[in-house]
Order: structure tokens, then C-alpha cells, then sequence
């Protein structure tokens, strides 16, 4: 959908009873003027994609024990969206008093007009944007996650552009955005890399497994002239809590070659050449001599 959206997520700390008052500025990024739905639902993560935010649908919102979308109220059914022309949703959020501790969910979604004449509820949830809201409510959340798998997509390489994918299970009561960096080293134990993980913050809910890519780029021979070629290995080293975030890091290793097969060829054939005009020499002179 061609809609600007501010701010893009929202994290509050609420107690049982509390009322919060807020606001969602929209714009229109296409050149016509568009009418939207407003809907506040519930929202879960795509599956093993942390950073995203999917609306549930009807019979996915009945069974949400975690959605917020009862708590919130807006000022307004629909919005007609003008090119270079904000509008602003308020909304109110009232936490209920006999609520218990946890972390709840819902989103602020414009869905398209035009999705609301299909009868699959899919067209709901993927024809639309919108601001997620994460409310904690209480004191004292546990942050857990484990490590599943840290590995690249590929054993060999023939150039050092390589992606890592890191498999992170969050097992606490909270959301997470696992954060640090992927050392690398050749053969000789010389520092050819050294990368951030998760440079854009993705968060990871709470009872979600996520996948998250990282991607290496260099050449065969660094800037600091150490070479990225050969057996190469990887070292990662995560935190994700908020509090105390230097305990319980989570680390893994993993090993793989670059190996530049095209210029070991060309190596190859050039020392087969060389070789067979030194010969060729030799049986001239050989001749000559003779």
C-alpha cells in the first residue's frame, strides 16, 4: 500500500487501569486520492520472520488470549487520503483493571477499500498497513532465548559474498531484538571481518522462532591485506536483554571456504604454459647445440 505511516511501531509500559492517549500520522506516497478502513486487531509475526507484523484475522482475533484491540479506541471508521496531505488517527488505549501480567498486542491497520469486497479474510491482512503496538503490562519480565542455528547458506563460495542465517527461539515472557556482531577469520587466525547482527533492530515476539539474515561482502584480499580465501570461520556473539545485557549471551561457530576456483585455473594454466616454454627453450637450444 503507497502510505506513509508515523511512527512505524509502537512499545509502551502500561499498569492495570491506566489510559494512554496517542496519535498515527498517515500520508498518501501515490499520486490519487485513496480511501482507507480503519482497524485495530491483533497481530502476530510471519512465520520465522522477526520485524513483522501481520493482522489476525476474525477467527485468529477470538482466539488471541494476547490482543490488545478491545483496549484501544480511535476517532474515526475510515480516512481519505489526499497526495501531500498528512491526516492524523487518535486513538485511546484503557488497560482494564483485572487484567494480568503479560505483553499485548494490537495494530492500528488501513486496509484498502477495495480489499473489503472479497470474501477471503486473507485480503484483510495482506492488503494493509499499519502501526503495531506492544503494551507490557506489569514489572519483571523474563527474557529467555535460545540459540537454534547459525550457519551460511552455502558450504563453498567462489568470492566472499556470503549470508548467514542465525535461528533464534525466543522461550521468555517478552519480545526481544537480539543484538551483535559476526567475527570472521582465514586460515592464518588473522580478523578479515567483523559484522553487525541485526544492524535494524528486528524484534522477535515471544513464543517465535526467527530467522535472521546477515550478509558478508569483501574481497579476496582486505584492506588490511590479509586473505579471504581458503577455510574461513565465523564466531557470533548475541545479546538480547534489555536488563543486565551482558549475562546469558548466546554464541555459535561455524566454518566454510572460499575457494576462487576461476583464478586458480588461470593460476593453474599460466604455470602449465611457463613450464612448456621453458621446455620449448631448452629443446631449441638443445638443437642449436646439437
Amino acid at each position: 500500500i503507497s502510505i506513509g505511516l508515523s511512527p512505524t511501531s509502537q512499545v509502551l509500559e502500561l499498569q492495570p487501569g491506566d489510559k494512554y492517549n496517542g496519535e498515527v500520522v498517515t500520508w498518501n506516497l501515490a499520486n490519487e486520492t485513496t480511501n482507507y478502513k480503519i482497524l485495530v486487531r491483533g497481530f502476530r509475526q510471519i512465520e520465522n520472520k522477526p520485524g513483522t507484523a501481520i493482522m489476525l484475522s476474525e477467527e485468529e482475533e477470538l482466539q488471541s488470549l494476547y490482543s490488545a484491540s478491545s483496549w484501544i479506541a480511535v476517532n474515526r471508521e475510515s480516512v481519505e487520503l489526499v497526495p501531500n496531505k498528512n491526516e492524523k488517527i487518535l486513538y485511546e488505549i484503557n488497560v482494564p483493571t483485572n487484567i494480568t501480567k503479560g505483553e499485548y498486542h494490537a495494530i492500528i491497520s488501513l486496509v484498502s477499500e477495495n480489499s473489503q469486497n472479497s470474501d477471503s479474510t486473507a485480503a484483510l491482512t495482506t492488503l494493509s498497513s499499519g502501526v503495531p503496538i506492544l503494551i507490557k503490562v506489569g514489572k519483571d519480565f523474563i527474557e529467555n532465548a535460545e540459540l537454534l542455528e547459525f550457519k551460511t547458506t552455502e558450504t563453498y563460495y567462489e568470492k566472499p559474498t556470503v549470508e548467514f542465517i542465525t535461528k533464534i527461539n525466543n522461550i521468555g515472557d517478552t519480545h526481544i531484538a537480539p543484538m551483535g556482531e559476526i567475527v570472521l577469520q582465514n586460515m592464518f587466525n588473522k580478523e578479515i571481518g567483523r559484522i553487525k547482527f541485526n544492524e535494524d533492530s528486528q524484534s522477535l515476539l515471544r513464543d517465535n522462532i526467527g530467522d535472521y539474515t546477515t550478509l558478508w561482502k569483501e574481497k579476496l584480499i582486505t584492506k588490511d591485506r590479509h586473505l579471504a580465501v581458503g577455510p574461513i570461520k565465523a564466531n557470533l556473539v548475541l545479546t538480547y536483554r534489555e536488563f543486565q545485557p551482558g549475562f546469558a549471551p548466546l554464541l555459535a561457530e561455524t566454518t566454510f571456504w572460499i575457494i576462487p576456483w576461476k583464478y586458480i585455473l588461470i593460476f593453474i594454466l599460466a604455470i602449465i604454459l611457463i613450464v612448456a616454454l621453458v621446455k620449448v627453450r631448452k629443446y631449441k637450444k638443445k638443437i642449436k647445440s646439437s
